[in-house]
């Protein structure tokens, strides 16, 4: 694990050891993420925060979706699907297109008869699977090539555009990451409940088709910041005076934090702003439900 001493922890340290009265509150919390990418001392989180409780399930994957455009009415899989958030169901649902556009839309008119409407101040996620290379290369090449919208209707709706090179074969965290529904890119004016979900594939031609598992959906959810992060195991920090050495401990159990590939550590205080301290990264560690996850940091001050 590769660990940086954030520019932020110098200054709560600093603050702390010469004032009087601090401006900061000492660090009691952790963090994970995924795909963390090369650490800088000037970081102030990790690149792709994730939900460590379960948060809020817009759609659990069961509901099928409306197909249009060059989309047709998706079906279900129970044999590819996306564990987490405290789902216990095991199915997800095939995006199937036809080759009348390259505009693919699948559409869920109204998340709150299947499920619960989008909160507006609130991130979100999901996830897309992707079979293989042949798949992937339908999407289009230039542009974008993936949008999520949610919104009042299909033509009112907040909406967050990813390109090719945002995918990969397999399972993609399709996230606003830390960006709440609200302050995404709106078009037209969204008024009232946001209950309408649509996902949008453009392909290079139309005649580029999606059968039954080559492209999966499941699992449309939303968190709170406070969902994301989780006291120190109790009796830590851990102080050692004579060897001026820390040791920080969190731990995650097999409820928390579930199908991610875990890559990222961070510690932080409870400020009104959280002031995040340190950052680890790792090799990514699969997380289910038959895990329990330790993390101990040690810091030195020689």
């Amino acid at each position: 694990m590769t660990s940086v001493y954030t520019e932020d922890g110098k200054i709560v340290d600093n603050n702390r050891t010469y004032k009087a009265v601090p401006d900061y509150t000492t660090v009691s919390k952790f963090g994970v993420g995924i795909k963390q990418g090369t650490l800088l001392a000037a970081d102030t989180d990790l690149d792709y925060v994730v939900p460590i409780n379960n948060g809020t399930v817009n759609d659990n994957g069961d509901n099928t979706f409306t197909g249009s455009s060059g989309g047709d009415n998706s079906t279900d899989n129970t044999t590819t699907f996306k564990p987490g958030a405290g789902e216990t169901d095991n199915t997800a649902q095939n995006l199937i297109s036809n080759n009348t556009n390259v505009t693919k839309i699948w559409t869920i008119a109204d998340l709150s008869s299947s499920g619960i409407n989008a909160i507006a101040d609130q991130p979100f996620a999901m996830w897309i699977y992707i079979k293989d290379a042949a798949a992937l290369a339908k999407f289009l090449i230039a542009g974008t090539a993936l949008e999520i919208k949610l919104g009042s209707d299909s033509s009112n709706y907040y909406s967050k555009t990813f390109e090719l090179t945002d995918l990969a074969t397999g399972w993609n965290w399709i996230t606003s990451n830390t960006v709440n529904v609200e302050d995404l890119t709106e078009t037209g004016t969204v008024v009232g409940d946001i209950d309408t979900f649509l996902i949008e594939i453009i392909t290079n031609n139309a005649t580029d088709v999606f059968i039954a598992g080559d492209v999966i959906y499941d699992l449309l959810r939303q968190w709170e910041v406070t969902d994301t992060v989780k006291t120190f195991i109790a009796g830590f920090p851990a102080i050692d005076e004579g060897t001026f050495k820390v040791k920080i401990k969190g731990s995650l159990t097999s409820v928390q934090a579930n199908g991610f590939d875990l890559s990222g550590f961070k510690v932080l205080n409870t400020d009104t702003v959280p002031k995040v301290t340190d950052l680890s990264d790792y090799t990514a560690e699969s997380k289910s439900d038959t895990d329990e996850f330790i993390y101990e940091l040690d810091n030195s001050f020689l």
